[in-house]
């Protein structure tokens, strides 16, 4: 595959694991029991950052090198670094600044990602 086929998936991708983390975030207060406590788990957290950065590392420096817009690896980059400090921290910050950096890092990162594909549109 070449990079000019592979990216735009990655950035879907990376919007829907975005939008995950977000959903899972505000999601959780809301569930205590039932089939669905196991989204509650911190292990869906951690996989989903991990997943993250995964697709933020493929996407940020070579889109960058395509359409030259600094814009999308600073989003991409603060919104991963947001979600890392809301996993990393979660006992010093507690459960509600947990909550409210992970719905920011993941709205940082689709805006990312979302401008990421509207950029590289427009090299084409």
């Amino acid at each position: 595959m070449t990079v000019r086929t592979t990216r735009p998936p990655l950035d879907a991708t990376g919007i829907t694991l975005s939008t995950l983390c977000f959903v899972h975030c505000l999601a959780v207060p809301l569930i205590a029991t039932g089939m669905l406590a196991w989204m509650a788990s911190e292990v869906i957290h951690i996989g989903l950052t991990i997943a993250l950065a995964g697709v933020v590392v493929f996407v940020a420096w070579p889109s960058y090198q395509r359409h030259r817009r600094a814009v999308v690896p600073a989003l991409l980059g603060v919104g991963l670094t947001v979600l890392i400090v809301a996993v990393l921290g979660e006992d010093v910050l507690g459960e509600y600044a947990e909550t409210a950096l992970t719905a920011l890092g993941s709205v940082v990162l689709i805006l990312g990602h979302i401008l990421n594909l509207r950029f590289r549109k427009s090299c084409v």
